[in-house]
Formats: structure tokens, C-alpha cells, sequence
């Protein structure tokens, strides 16, 4: 298997001489069945190459994204896919590891190419260079508090399984709650820990889904401390976890880009820097738990918001954990 260190190796070593059109190495020491490139072109620009049987018929039409593009080069048989914004650096080599995963054990030459191809396109729109307004810092606060249970979450689960954990991580599309499981769904909020309080948005989020259970999970988080993190470190912690699992970062990507958060402009809330106090769940299905929902309302009423004081909710609590001791 390949990771980022080995690749950022292969990069390190690779120079562009002139003498060709493209210049590469192959990406691993020959284990994989298709062979997979790395190199530069006559621009200097990056390219992962993919070399096919010349005997072999491709459907293929050439596309140029933001930033990327996709070639066919039928008199020798590489399908290149080209990096033509260099600032893209390190993403474009989060999606080589992601390609070379799904295809590196793969012998069938029309399966392998597809998937290189569908790759392609799942990914591009991760490298448009998105211009939007900074995002708040609550708004980060709550997306770090996602994240963080997020990675909690990937950590007790096991390969087979990671991706449709991936998948229910709602939040970032503001439906439902922040994560929708087989078992139960949690309602993330992250607090300053000095707060004793949690603002409930809506009448949707403590609304219950039959024959699942309902937790609403509290972090107490402090600001700029010697531990704290931001967001862009604890996505590059659920990137090198995710990539270890052998499961589908641009699940989480996509997720992010949402709240037009990429991994170019992630970097722009280094400022906002948390850490993690105390994480305390409460059961939301148990018989008198406080809340409004839309079972619990008359339909006249809606766009319900309300604070939840967490000092009168300690006989609904399930578990309780520290960070700092």
C-alpha cells in the first residue's frame, strides 16, 4: 500500500529532464497488477499516468476541470491525469493514494480504467479554487466538534465499515441530525466549557426516529490553550486514519465543501484553535427528557429555537469522559 510519506519519496526523487513529452516512475516497486505513473510533463506540471495495453479500446472523451484535466494519448496508451495548479499539491497526492487503493488489486483493464476515470470526476470539483466569505467562528466551533466525534468514531470501526460511517455524517448538510447510524443518531453541540448551556436550532434536531435511539453528545471545549487544534490539523488526523482504513476520504471532501470549506482555504481558520475538555452524552429518548420537537408541537408552530440549561439534565445523562486529566 502506498501512503503519503512513500509518495512524497517518489516525488523528492523525480526530476524533468526535457528529453520527452512526460517523464515518470512507476508509483509502487511492481506489486500492483495495472501499471500506475507518476511524473512531470513538458510544463512541469504533475501527472499521474496510467499505462493500458495499446491493444486495448478505451470510451473515452479528454475533460479539463479547475485546476485539472483528463487525457487520452491512444498511440501509447496513457490515460494522464494532469494537475495544472500546482498550489493543489498535496491534495492531488490525496487522490493518487485514493486511486491507486481502489484499482491496485484490480486485473481487468476495462474495470481498472473506469474507475480511474470515475475517479476523475468524483474528485475535480474538490480542486475549484471556491471563493466564499469566512465562516464564523461558532459556526467552526460546532464543525470541530463534528469532526472530533467524527474521529472518535472512525476509530472503533473497522474497514469493512468505515464508509458508510463516512456516509452518516450528516451535519455539513444541515438535514436530520448531525449523524444518522444503524443504532442511533447523535445530535453533536459543542460548548465554551465555561458555559453550562446548549442552543437547540430547530424542532427537527431532538426529534426522535422510530426504532433508533437519540443521543445528544455535549463537548466542553477552551480556545487557544497549548493542546488546542485547528480544524485543518484534525481533518489531516481523520485523513491519515481514513487513508490507513483503506476507506474513501472524498466522502468527508465532499462533506466539508458544504460550508465551502476545501483543503485550500481550510487553513484559513488556523486562528480558531480548540480543545477538547469533556464529552458528555444524554439520552434523549428516556421518559421526560426536555424538548421541543414536531411530534411534540401543534403544526402552527415551527422554526423553533430554545436553550437547553444542561445543570437540570444529569439523571439523562449515559456516559461522561475527561480530556485534560
Amino acid at each position: 500500500m502506498i501512503h503519503t510519506k512513500d509518495l512524497q519519496e517518489k516525488w523528492n526523487h523525480l526530476t524533468y529532464s526535457g528529453n520527452s513529452e512526460f517523464e515518470f516512475i512507476r508509483i509502487d516497486n511492481g506489486e500492483a497488477k495495472p501499471v500506475v505513473n507518476i511524473g512531470f510533463n513538458s510544463l512541469l506540471n504533475r501527472c499521474l499516468l496510467l499505462e493500458l495495453p495499446k491493444v486495448h479500446n478505451v470510451d473515452f472523451q479528454n475533460s479539463v476541470k479547475q485546476n485539472l484535466s483528463l487525457s487520452f494519448y491512444k498511440d501509447t496508451g496513457y490515460i494522464v491525469l494532469e494537475l495544472t495548479d500546482q498550489s493543489f499539491t498535496d491534495l492531488f497526492n490525496d487522490l493518487i493514494i485514493s486511486i491507486y487503493q481502489h484499482i491496485h488489486q484490480l486485473s481487468d483493464v476495462t474495470n481498472y480504467s473506469q474507475i480511474f476515470i470515475q475517479m476523475f470526476y468524483k474528485w475535480s470539483e474538490f480542486f475549484d479554487d471556491k471563493k466564499s466569505e469566512k465562516l464564523s467562528q461558532d459556526i467552526i466551533k460546532g464543525l470541530y466538534g463534528e469532526l472530533f466525534v467524527l474521529y472518535s468514531l472512525i476509530q472503533d470501526t473497522d474497514s469493512a465499515h468505515l464508509n458508510d460511517l463516512l456516509i452518516s455524517w450528516k451535519g455539513p448538510y444541515d438535514k436530520g441530525h448531525d449523524f444518522e447510524l444503524d443504532q442511533k443518531n447523535i445530535e453533536v453541540k459543542t460548548k465554551d466549557s465555561s458555559k453550562s448551556s446548549v442552543q437547540i436550532s430547530s424542532e427537527h434536531q431532538l426529534e426522535s426516529e422510530a426504532d433508533k435511539g437519540l443521543e445528544l453528545l455535549v463537548l466542553s471545549v477552551d480556545m487557544n490553550t497549548d493542546k488546542s487544534q485547528s480544524i485543518g490539523t484534525l481533518v489531516d488526523d481523520i485523513k491519515e486514519l481514513v487513508i490507513n482504513k483503506i476507506g474513501d476520504f472524498s466522502i468527508v471532501l465532499s462533506a466539508l465543501s458544504q460550508k465551502n470549506i476545501t483543503p485550500k482555504n481550510i487553513y484559513m481558520y488556523d486562528n480558531f484553535r480548540f480543545e477538547v475538555i469533556e464529552e458528555t452524552v444524554y439520552d434523549c429518548l428516556k421518559h421526560d427528557f426536555p424538548k421541543l420537537t414536531t411530534s411534540s408541537t401543534p403544526k402552527a408552530i415551527g422554526s423553533i429555537r430554545y436553550t437547553l440549561y444542561l445543570n437540570y439534565l444529569h439523571s439523562f445523562i449515559v456516559s461522561t469522559r475527561k480530556f485534560n486529566d
